[in-house]
């Protein structure tokens, strides 16, 4: 390990020498004009070991590329590091921008440097201070760590190109990196090397693509997204009964952040990701449940310095997230009864004293527990209603007093994940146990303007059950789909559906992947559970936009 450590360390001091002796390319006079004052931050380096001392040989290689007397002057390293000083680190675009006001800059350059065993993550800004807005975004992934030279040479070349209307040697006779380069504003969809297209119909023929990740060879039982780092772009989070995967987005790429093992003794029910704590990164909250005893050992991850933290642990909470009106993301609790699954009231958790506490006691009708339900304007009156499955997954609108707007006619949702409880039979089994039956948990369930026309739509998943539901301790599901329901005055009805996937959609998230302002359908798909006669398991992460084109695409 100290030899490997050692190697890695060699690679990058002579990525540091490399930086600041080569690179140094003439450059074509800019036309004249008053000069441009360009602070550059220290990037912010996320790795497994220490590489701060990148940081100085990344900003003197930009300095040196950007550099034209009289026209664009770099602050120097020495005013920067002062004015920096005891900011919390790492340094967002917010800091960045006030940073540059502060030292008379008119732009400013911050952003990541990300490496995950030899793969490296290049995530760049190129801020107009006045503006309050990047001029340049660049992000780009490497297979080696010499990459970030590659990088930062681009990164500097397309500013110089893009902003100061000046062309290095390198950037004139490259076409294959200029194109490279615009592709970074490309919508990630048109830039994934797919393993599989699949295509969502219209009546009139027009189609859709899908996005999938690379398989994996476990049930991916929840997910859910956020900013579990803190860096301004969104994690993937999801788990198997005894994994915790985190996963990030770059580029047109499925790029594993970490993969967190828990012990055989644990089974994880569920993952919910949300910034509870308001520190700006979003902790992973999960729902953890002893085998052997069924005893609740819930616990809260969150990112620190390199690695992800328990700040939290054996915590007697089943956990939730939800999108609230006007509130936005709050997190939920519920305690298990030693004989029951459920027990006490649902409650809004908050962070008090260093810990998460019950705040709030949510208005209820009998019967919902904290899976299953949700809040909202569902009727699009103004008024907010209550979601709710029922315990055989039939969809009900309903008041906190327990009165019944509406009641589907037909199941939705449908889950693999379940809770194990003593049957009400007399019988035992040879070994003096109960026999168990299962609780299978309900599916999440969202309300969201998808389109952007001022109306709520209802958003579930439907996994079509070939036993339908008749045997209380197997599910066999075939195929599911994702459906979209708006009310009509009478009901809920359907006014798009996604096709129908073979196996299981086990979670989905409605979020907005790549801040573009449109929402993106995110969901996990169980193609195929492992045995003797299926095979190896096969599960993945699939991506749909849902603008206002992709979402005619999959209408009805």
């Amino acid at each position: 390990m100290k030899l490997r450590i050692t190697n890695i360390i060699i690679k990058f001091n002579a990525i540091v020498i490399i930086l600041l002796t080569v690179f140094i390319l003439p450059c074509d006079s800019l036309p004249a004009g008053n000069s441009a004052r360009v602070l550059i931050l220290p990037l912010n380096i996320y790795s497994e070991k220490d590489l701060t001392f990148l940081q100085n040989g990344i900003s003197d290689m930009l300095s040196t590329r950007m550099a034209q007397e009289e026209k664009v002057i770099p602050i120097s390293r020495e005013e920067t590091q002062q004015a920096i000083g005891d900011i919390a680190k790492p340094i967002n675009a917010q800091t960045a921008v006030s940073l540059g006001v502060q030292l008379k800059a008119d732009f400013v350059i911050f952003g990541s440097l990300t490496v995950f065993g030899e793969s490296i993550s290049t995530d760049i800004q190129f801020i107009d201070v006045q503006q309050n807005k990047p001029r340049v975004v660049f992000n780009r992934l490497g297979n080696s760590h010499s990459d970030v030279i590659r990088h930062i040479s681009l990164f500097a070349e397309q500013i110089n190109s893009e902003v100061f209307e000046r062309k290095t040697f390198e950037y004139q006779t490259s076409p294959q990196k200029k194109d490279e380069t615009s592709q970074s504003r490309l919508h990630p969809d048109t830039l994934i090397p797919t393993t599989e297209n699949s295509n969502l119909t219209i009546s009139n023929g027009a189609t859709s693509s899908l996005w999938k990740s690379q398989n994996f060879k476990t049930p991916i039982t929840g997910m859910s997204i956020g900013d579990v780092d803190g860096d301004g772009k969104k994690e993937t989070v999801f788990i198997s009964e005894n994994t915790i995967f985190i996963y990030r987005y770059i580029e047109g790429r499925f790029e594993k952040v970490t993969e967190i093992e828990i012990e055989a003794y644990e089974k994880l029910l569920g993952v919910d990701v949300a910034d509870i704590n308001k520190n700006g990164k979003s902790e992973i909250f999960i729902t953890n449940i002893i085998r052997k005893s069924r005893r609740l050992q819930s616990f809260v991850l969150e990112f620190s310095d390199t690695q992800f933290i328990r700040i939290e642990t054996d915590l007697k909470w089943y956990f939730r997230v939800l999108n609230v009106p006007n509130r936005g993301q709050i997190l939920l609790g519920q305690k298990k009864g030693m004989d029951q699954l459920f027990t006490g009231d649902v409650y809004e958790m908050a962070w008090r004293n260093g810990r998460y506490e019950p705040a709030q006691e949510q208005k209820l009708p009998k019967g919902i527990n904290i899976y299953g339900f949700t809040y909202g304007d569902v009727l699009n009156t103004g008024q907010e209603k209550i979601v709710a499955f029922t315990n055989n997954d039939y969809l009900r609108i309903v008041e906190p007093n327990g009165s019944e707007e509406w009641k589907s006619n037909e199941t939705y949702g449908g889950n693999a994940v379940f809770l194990e409880y003593p049957s009400d039979l007399i019988e035992k089994q040879e070994a003096g146990e109960p026999k168990m039956d299962h609780y299978y948990l309900p599916q999440r369930i969202h309300i969201v303007d998808v389109d952007h026309d001022g109306k709520k739509e209802v958003i579930t998943v439907k996994n079509i059950d070939a036993a339908k539901r008749m045997l209380s301790r197997l599910r066999i599901f075939k195929s599911g789909y994702i459906a979209c329901l708006t009310w009509d005055n009478v009901g809920l009805s359907q006014k798009w559906k996604t096709r129908d996937f073979s196996g299981y959609i086990s979670d989905y998230a409605i979020v907005d992947m790549d801040d573009d302002g449109q929402y993106e359908l995110v969901f996990s798909l169980v193609a195929k559970t492992g045995g003797l006669l299926t095979g190896e398991t096969k599960s993945y992460i699939i991506i749909s936009e849902l603008n206002s084109e992709s979402e005619g695409a999959i209408r009805q």
